[in-house]
């Protein structure tokens, strides 16, 4: 199942990552994924860091994708896409 959901469907954003990933914690307008050594921090206005060994990403959001089926987070903004994939 693929939702791609726009940043300022703040519920949407939550249900979804708590859908994606066991364990997230909320720190006020903060959403914080953790996957053993990775880790997705997305915020209500739209700024998402994530990042594993080796593998950085620090940047805003329009949209974010959620592919369940295949273990995928991708973030959309005009002419940035980025995929963080589920280790």
């Amino acid at each position: 199942m693929v939702e791609r959901v726009p940043i300022d469907n703040w519920g949407a954003i939550e249900t979804n990552l708590r859908q994606f990933a066991p364990d997230v914690d909320e720190h006020g307008s903060k959403l914080v994924a953790r996957m053993g050594v990775a880790r997705f921090t997305v915020t209500r206005d739209g700024h998402v860091t994530a990042g594993m060994p080796f593998h950085e990403f620090d940047g805003r959001a329009d949209w974010v994708v959620f592919d369940h089926d295949a273990g995928v987070i991708r973030i959309e903004r005009a002419g940035v896409t980025y995929v963080f994939r589920k280790p």
